[in-house]
C-alpha cells in the first residue's frame, strides 16, 4: 500500500509522464505521413493511370527511402492515380488553417522546365519478334537544343510484350520522330528508317531512345517517351509545366480539387523541393474527411517525380524584402527581385512602381522590370501573399531615385 509520503512523491512524476504523453500526441497530430519512400506495395498504396497519364514506382530519383513515384502527366485531366488501401482520416487537423498536403517533388534534371529532353507518345506499326531492320543513316546536327535530329534508328531483339510470335520488343517501321524538341525544330537532313520487318501483331512498350524517322521525314530532338516503334506524331508547342492539379477522393467516393503553383522557389541539391496545398483549399472537404485516393496532374505534356506525401502544419507567417534601395537615370530599365519566404506555402507576388497614384498591381512575380520616363523619388511597394488566402499578407517597400 502506498504512503501518503509516496503518493507525493510520485505525483510529479505522473505529471511528467502525462505532460511528455500529451506532447508526444500533440506532435504526432502535427503530420500524418501517406508516402515516404517505401515500396508502394508495402505501403499499401496501389498505383494506376488515369486518362492517358500514367504514375509507377521507379528508383531513378529518390528523395527518401528506396523509391519514388514517377508521374507522367499530359494534361490536368491525364494523369496518375494513387489510391491508399487503408484510407487515412485528417480529422486532426480540422479547422486549422496552417495545415498542408505536401508533396516533395522533382522534375528531371531538378531543373523547371519538362523538355529538357522532350517527350512523345505514338503508335507503332507492329513487325515480327526479334527481326532486325538495316540502320537508318543519321541526320544532321538539329539546331536551338542539345541533342541530334534523325539518328539511326537501333536494330531491334527480344524485349517486353510479345507480338505475333510472343517476344521482341518492336518491328515494323524501326524508331519514329520523337516527341517534342527543347529549343526549335531539327534542321537535319531527313532521317532514313531502318528496313520494316514483316507485319506481325501485339502492342509492345518502349522508351523511344535515338532513332530515325521513316524515310523522307525530317529527324527531330529528344530521346522520347513512346509506347511503340514506328511514327510518333510531335506536339505543336513547348510548354514548361506551371500549375499541379490535386483531386483528393474521399471514402464516401466525393471528389475535391485544388491547384498550385509548379514553381520551385528553392531546392536542394538534388533538385527536390515541396509543394504544399492547404487543406482550406479543397473546398468543402468535410472535417472529418478520410482520404482514400489522391490523383495528381499537371497542365502541361511531361513526366514529374514525387518523393513523399504527408499531410503537415506550417504557420510560418510570410516574411520578405522589396529588395535594396536604386538610383537611376531616366529611361533605365529597373530590376526589382522580392525576397519572402513562408515555409511550404506558395505566395504571389504583386508589385505597385509609384505608390503617389495609389497601390495597385502594375506587376506580378518575383522578379519584375519597369522604366522611369520622368525624375523624381519613387516609392515601389510590394505585396506578398498566400495564393490559398490563408495567411496575413505581407508589405514591404523600396525607394528608387531617378536622376536626369
Amino acid at each position: 500500500m502506498q504512503t501518503a509520503r509516496g503518493l507525493r512523491k510520485s505525483i510529479p512524476v505522473m505529471l511528467a509522464t502525462a505532460l511528455v504523453a500529451g506532447c508526444i500526441a500533440a506532435s504526432a497530430q502535427q503530420e500524418l505521413v501517406i508516402f515516404k519512400g517505401d515500396r508502394p506495395a508495402d505501403a499499401g498504396l496501389v498505383l494506376s493511370g488515369w486518362g492517358s497519364g500514367e504514375v509507377r514506382e521507379t528508383g531513378e530519383a529518390v528523395y527518401i527511402g528506396s523509391t519514388s513515384l514517377q508521374v507522367v502527366t499530359q494534361s490536368f485531366y491525364q494523369g496518375g492515380r494513387i489510391a491508399l488501401q487503408q484510407p487515412v482520416s485528417v480529422g486532426n487537423f480540422a479547422g486549422n488553417p496552417a495545415a498542408y498536403l505536401v508533396f516533395q517533388v522533382r522534375l528531371p534534371g531538378g531543373t523547371g522546365s519538362l523538355y529538357s529532353g522532350g517527350y512523345g507518345r505514338g503508335y507503332g506499326m507492329p513487325g515480327v519478334p526479334g527481326m532486325p531492320g538495316v540502320p537508318g543513316m543519321p541526320g544532321a546536327p538539329r539546331m536551338g537544343g542539345p541533342t541530334m535530329g534523325g539518328l539511326a534508328g537501333p536494330r531491334t531483339g527480344t524485349g517486353r510484350v510479345g507480338g505475333a510470335a510472343g517476344a521482341g520488343r518492336a518491328g515494323g517501321m524501326l524508331g519514329g520522330m520523337t516527341g517534342p524538341p527543347p529549343g526549335v525544330p531539327g534542321m537535319g537532313a531527313p532521317g532514313v528508317g531502318g528496313v520494316p520487318g514483316a507485319p506481325g501483331t501485339g502492342a509492345g512498350r518502349r522508351t523511344g531512345g535515338v532513332t530515325g524517322g521513316i524515310p523522307g521525314m525530317p529527324g527531330y530532338g529528344g530521346y522520347g517517351y513512346g509506347y511503340r516503334g514506328g511514327y510518333v506524331a510531335p506536339t505543336t508547342t513547348t510548354r514548361v509545366m506551371k500549375q499541379m492539379r490535386v483531386v483528393v477522393v474521399t471514402d464516401g467516393g466525393k471528389q475535391y480539387e485544388a491547384v498550385a503553383p509548379f514553381d520551385p522557389p528553392l531546392t536542394d541539391q538534388e533538385g527536390w523541393f515541396p509543394i504544399g496545398i492547404a487543406l482550406g483549399a479543397f473546398k468543402g472537404l468535410p472535417a472529418d474527411a478520410r482520404i482514400r485516393e489522391i490523383r495528381v496532374f499537371g497542365d502541361a505534356y511531361g513526366v514529374f517525380y514525387v518523393g513523399e506525401i504527408r499531410v503537415a502544419t506550417d504557420p510560418t507567417p510570410i516574411t520578405g524584402d522589396a529588395g535594396e534601395e536604386q538610383i537611376v537615370a531616366a529611361n533605365d530599365l529597373v530590376r526589382l527581385e522580392a525576397r519572402a519566404s513562408a515555409g511550404i506555402t506558395p505566395l504571389k507576388y504583386s508589385w505597385d512602381f509609384d505608390a503617389s497614384d495609389g497601390i495597385q498591381e502594375d506587376a506580378v512575380g518575383q522578379v519584375a522590370t519597369t522604366r522611369y520616363r520622368k525624375p523624381g523619388v519613387y516609392t515601389v511597394t510590394l505585396t506578398v501573399t498566400d495564393v490559398f488566402g490563408l495567411k496575413k499578407p505581407f508589405v514591404a517597400t523600396t525607394k528608387i531615385t531617378v536622376n536626369e
